[in-house]
């Protein structure tokens, strides 16, 4: 398919966004949860795209039509990255859900890998669907943001991702677990009101070798790039999956005479 034609196809997404807000982060209470042994992993949402993006405060002054032209551009820069690195994508999730699971495994947890969304898995428990019937609870990752970013011509655009990860059980349907990560952009630079959350845990991974200057120097080192993309996938994971480490029954020695 054409740039063109892909563009018209692809402009017609990007007004999609969540549902759903998040305030605040909500820690796991292994006092409370002591029978999450069971995790399932359904399918992570995604806008299954790479995002190449600079924002250009001009753009903003001018108005909707300069904002239109802007957002054309920006995803005909995306395209042709794309076009570099067309299974990047797939790559960096596949490798992000075994990062996620093998990490999870060490934590004490059974993992289940769910071929189904968030919740369709929730409709297949109440219904009694063997494929979730051990399962204590979900673990629900939303990609927000995942690619090269830069906030303005000024600054270089570095790898990064936005995502929220929610740990929600199946018997009742509880939030018990929940937090905005920001892995890899600076923070000063995302604007959260876009995401639909008012907070972020903010991990910084800012190796400056997988920064660049402007979208020429990106493409020119296109493919040696997609390691910046992987390396962030796999630091999303490793933090997702620490926040749900367990609590040793007995943290504490008692020292006698």
């Amino acid at each position: 398919m054409k740039i063109t034609g892909r563009l018209l196809l692809v402009c017609g997404l990007l007004s999609l966004v969540a549902c759903s807000t998040h305030i605040k982060p909500v820690s796991l209470d292994h006092g409370d949860h002591a029978d999450i042994k069971v995790i399932g992993l359904p399918q992570f949402k995604t806008q299954k795209r790479i995002d190449i993006r600079q924002e250009n405060p001009v753009f903003a002054v001018i108005g909707l039509s300069a904002k239109a032209v802007q957002q054309v551009l920006r995803e005909a820069k995306r395209m042709q990255y794309e076009d570099e690195n067309p299974r990047l994508m797939t790559q960096s999730m596949v490798q992000m859900r075994g990062v996620m699971k093998k990490r999870l495994k060490k934590l004490g947890y059974r993992v289940k890998d769910l071929n189904m969304t968030y919740w369709q898995a929730q409709a297949a428990f109440r219904k009694g669907d063997p494929r979730v019937k051990e399962i204590d609870a979900l673990l629900d990752v939303q990609l927000k943001q995942f690619g090269y970013y830069s906030s303005s011509p000024f600054k270089p655009y570095r790898p990064g991702m936005v995502l929220v990860a929610d740990l929600t059980t199946t018997s009742d349907r509880k939030k018990i677990s929940s937090n905005v990560y920001n892995v890899g952009f600076d923070k000063e630079d995302i604007s959260l009101l876009s995401f639909r959350v008012s907070y972020s845990t903010n991990v910084y991974v800012a190796d400056e070798k997988y920064f660049y200057k402007n979208f020429k120097t990106l493409m020119s080192d296109a493919k040696a790039s997609s390691k910046g993309l992987k390396f962030i996938s796999r630091v999303a994971a490793e933090s997702v999956a620490g926040d749900l480490k367990k609590r040793k029954e007995n943290p504490y020695m008692v020292v006698k005479k």
